[in-house]
């Protein structure tokens, strides 16, 4: 009797961590399905383009004219 009592208890157990198991994979997928980003705006999405570069302000170059 003593067997059956432990068997009993094993597959109490092993359905138990099967239960847990689909109750854990049932709420990541949940979660995972929440939190997924929504359509893209019209037109799509443009990312900061660099800055043009500037002139050297202390250019020393002379323009020498011809006579």
């Amino acid at each position: 009797m003593l067997d059956t009592q432990i068997l009993t208890g094993a597959l109490m157990a092993l359905a138990a961590l099967a239960g847990l198991a689909i109750v854990l994979a049932v709420t990541l997928w949940t979660a995972a399905s929440a939190s997924r980003p929504g359509q893209a705006p019209r037109g799509g999405t443009r990312r900061d383009l660099p800055p043009l570069p500037q002139p050297d302000v202390d250019d020393t170059r002379e323009l020498v004219g011809v006579r």
